[in-house]
């Protein structure tokens, strides 16, 4: 999850870990991500290098953990 202070109406918002994934997505290649504001449309600036670092932190999807086998 990142806290994110939108440009113009100043309103926090916070985006989740399926959205700043998709965000991420978009920004490849890209220095910046759009990500628009839920209350008043308006796209705001997001470095991906933050969203990046955000979701270092965040919990693992849940369709990518492996399974583990005990060595026997």
């Amino acid at each position: 999850m990142l806290a994110i202070a939108c440009d113009k109406c100043r309103r926090r918002f916070t985006a989740t870990d399926e959205e700043l994934r998709v965000f991420l997505q978009q920004a490849e290649g890209k220095k910046f991500a759009l990500v628009l504001c839920p209350h008043c449309g308006k796209g705001s600036k997001i470095a991906a290098d933050r969203i990046h670092q955000a979701l270092r932190f965040s919990t693992p999807p849940a369709g990518s953990e492996e399974p583990t086998n005990p060595a026997t």
